[in-house]
């Protein structure tokens, strides 16, 4: 039995697995929840939320960052060598401290103040961790090559592009749609991603409404 992936229909936190089963041509059941159904599957899920994995034993495996690794791995892209697998958590761990610092505080508040608060957000801490990873990826974008090193790409490369695909696709007022023509490593980044072939395939498929933004020079 494939294994089956939950998870809702937008890319969110579900789609580097989608991805990393894509490119590596692992079989897996894509099962997308439908919004109005959520509440009555919520209680069947290890912690009452999505993604989550379920194995062709029939355990789930629940947190996006553990299933992505887990998928990384059935598909290659995740580095057998030690060091370059920190460089790419590294960078996995630097996409959260920017959707941390960008959006989460926002969640908690009334939706008519969640656009001011992003847009205050981009221009304290969440713009400085657009810059950090700027930063980081200056040298990468400039070799043409990949966060972990080496000359093949990983499962950190995807988690940067989803999130800052994500972060500009509209789903989130106060975003700008425009907001990488401020950051043009980031967007110079994104669109590489884009463009590999398997990723473009993907999206040339499924690329409607807010997966526009995953397409290359969206």
């Amino acid at each position: 039995m494939a294994p089956k992936l939950y998870y809702f229909a937008i890319p969110g936190r579900g789609e580097v697995a989608r991805l990393l089963f894509h490119i590596g041509n692992v079989q897996f059941e894509d099962v997308r929840i439908d919004g109005p159904t959520w509440p009555e599957q919520k209680s069947k899920f290890p912690f009452g939320q999505v993604p989550v994995l379920e194995l062709d034993d029939g355990r789930m495996l629940a947190q996006s960052g553990a299933i992505g690794r887990y998928v990384a791995k059935l598909a290659g892209l995740y580095p057998e060598d030690p060091i370059q697998a920190a460089f790419a958590d590294q960078a996995v761990f630097l996409v959260q401290d920017v959707w941390d610092a960008t959006l989460m505080p926002s969640f908690s508040l009334p939706a008519e103040e969640r656009a001011k608060a992003r847009q205050d957000a981009l221009a304290g801490k969440g713009g400085d961790k657009l810059k950090q990873m700027e930063k980081l990826l200056e040298p990468v974008e400039k070799s043409g090559g990949w966060v972990a090193g080496g000359d093949k790409m990983s499962f950190a490369d995807l988690e940067i592009y989803v999130s800052l695909s994500n972060l500009v696709c509209g789903m989130f007022d106060g975003i700008p749609k425009n907001l990488l023509d401020s950051y043009p490593v980031l967007k110079a980044y994104r669109n590489r991603v884009a463009q590999v072939p398997a990723i473009k395939a993907f999206y040339d498929k499924d690329g409607e409404g807010v997966r526009a933004a995953f397409r290359p020079d969206a």
